[in-house]
């Protein structure tokens, strides 16, 4: 019988719904029956929520040989109050999800598990326990040395690669340039064999309407990214463009390109979200391993409600599951 991979998965702030759901999801029988679930977070606080929400799963130190079958392994990483409240920003909250993403990243770097899933941090929480207000992808990069990563939204068979994250729309549009695009376009290229991407066909997306019509529009689409596509063409990578906005994705679902480059968090988000807002799933690429991530916050507003959906947690774990297969 095939070994399944380990997947590691951290609880994220505990005051969120990273734990409910993160309990659900490495219960599911789907999950179960693709690989083995580590939770990574602290037994008492997970204890605690198994308790307040009447959670019917079994939780077993990730050594325990005698742990029954369906028991969830837990890495204990300890130091956050058992009880601490539900729904409420605090110091305490944002200590406890740096903890178990260095542990996460430990093990992940370790070899010890095949990726690393992380549920959500909240800003807030960061900037109280004194850390900063910097994101997980930030902050992965910062604790592995990575001196790039990349995001790319998977939904289905739509992939979305993101030129630019969290800039305004003013400073995105700004910071588009020539050298960008190829230069992003070239590290994709050597991490895309990561998620099962041997020869991938890429598109471009267009920034403005219609690709500006010639200049009516605006200039961007022809001064900036038809020769940064011809210079990443030249370079030997299938790529075409730019192509735009309102037609490319649609394409993409279509089979005709194996990944869309959005120009702008936004386009690529609301694409991704709209057609399956708990189906979409964030990889990070750049990393010493693959991480991925569930494409909401830490919800305090429902947290420790029990309402919380785990389908996006789900979803996550499946796709990290399917690309440790695929690199095995």
């Amino acid at each position: 019988m095939t070994e399944l991979p380990v997947i590691g998965i951290t609880v994220g702030d505990p005051s969120g719904i990273g734990p409910e759901i993160v309990l659900a999801a490495a219960a599911h029988p789907e999950v179960r029956a693709r690989c083995t679930p580590l939770v990574i977070g602290s037994r008492a606080n997970l204890d605690h929520t198994i308790a307040t929400l009447g959670l019917s799963v079994t939780l077993a130190d990730e050594t325990d040989a005698a742990a029954p079958p369906d028991a969830i392994r837990v890495r204990d990483v300890p130091g956050v109050p058992a009880d601490l409240a539900f729904g409420v920003a605090s110091a305490e909250g944002g200590r406890a999800a740096y903890a178990y993403i260095a542990e996460g990243v430990a093990l992940a770097r370790s070899g010890a598990i095949a990726s690393l899933v992380t549920a959500p941090i909240n800003k807030v929480a960061m900037q109280l326990a004194g850390l900063g207000h910097t994101g997980h992808t930030e902050m992965l990069a910062e604790m592995t040395g990575a001196p790039w990563s990349l995001t790319l939204f998977t939904v289905a068979d739509l992939r979305v690669l993101y030129l630019t994250r969290h800039l305004s729309l003013r400073d995105a549009i700004a910071r588009i340039d020539q050298p960008l695009v190829v230069t992003t376009l070239e590290r994709f290229m050597s991490v895309a064999p990561m998620i099962g991407l041997r020869a991938p066909k890429i598109a471009v997306q267009g920034l403005n309407p219609h690709c500006g019509e010639g200049g009516l529009f605006g200039t961007e689409d022809d001064e900036i990214l038809a020769p940064a596509v011809a210079e990443a063409r030249r370079r030997g990578i299938d790529v075409h463009g730019p192509i735009p906005a309102d037609s490319v994705f649609s394409q993409a679902r279509q089979g005709r390109w194996d990944v869309v480059l959005g120009l702008y968090h936004d386009m690529a988000a609301a694409i991704c979200k709209t057609l399956d807002f708990h189906g979409t799933v964030s990889t990070t690429l750049g990393l010493p391993f693959l991480r991925f991530s569930v494409d909401h916050g830490t919800a305090f507003d429902i947290a420790g409600k029990g309402i919380a959906s785990p389908e996006n947690m789900v979803r996550t774990l499946l796709r990290a599951a399917e690309s440790a297969e695929a690199n095995s």
